[in-house]
C-alpha cells in the first residue's frame, strides 16, 4: 500500500499543479507523506527483513515533483499575463492569468469567467477566450 502513495503521489505530483495548483501540491505531498509514513511502519514492524525504501523514494519524488511544477506554473502564469497585457486585446487572459498562479487550471477558467459579459453565452464566450489565448500564444511564442 505504501508504494502504491507513493506512485499516486508522483502522478498528483505531475499534474496537480496543472490542474489545481496549491491544491494539487497539497494533495501529492499527502499522498507522498502517507507514503513515507506507512514505508516506516512497515520497516520497524519487519525488523528482521532488509529496509525497503522504494515507497518513501516515490513518495519524496512526488513532493518534489509537485512543488517544482507549481513553481513553474507560477513563473508562466505570471509570464501569460505580462504576454496578454502587451498584446491588449486579452483582457480574459489576463484575468485568468491571476488565477492560474494559485488554483491552476480551475482557477484561470474561474477568473476569466468574472470578466465574462452577462449578455455573453458561454459558447461565444469559449471561442473569444480560444481567440485570445491563441493571440497571446503567438505571441509568446515569437518573442522566443
Amino acid at each position: 500500500m505504501a508504494i502504491a502513495f507513493g506512485i499516486i503521489s508522483i502522478v498528483l505530483g505531475v499534474i496537480g499543479g496543472f490542474l489545481a495548483g496549491w491544491i494539487g501540491v497539497g494533495v501529492a505531498g499527502l499522498f507522498g507523506a502517507l507514503a513515507i509514513l506507512f514505508c516506516i511502519k512497515k520497516n520497524k514492524a519487519a525488523e528482521d527483513q532488509g529496509k525497503k525504501v522504494g515507497a518513501m523514494i516515490c513518495g519524496i519524488i512526488g513532493i518534489v515533483l509537485a512543488f517544482l511544477l507549481q513553481m513553474g506554473v507560477m513563473s508562466f502564469a505570471d509570464k501569460l499575463k505580462e504576454e496578454a497585457d502587451k498584446v491588449g486585446d486579452a483582457q480574459y487572459v489576463s484575468a485568468g492569468a491571476e488565477g492560474l498562479k494559485n488554483l491552476g487550471f480551475i482557477g484561470f477558467m474561474s477568473n476569466a469567467l468574472k470578466q465574462k459579459p452577462a449578455d455573453m453565452s458561454d459558447t461565444e464566450f469559449g471561442e473569444v477566450l480560444k481567440d485570445q489565448m491563441s493571440k497571446v500564444s503567438d505571441s509568446l511564442s515569437a518573442t522566443k
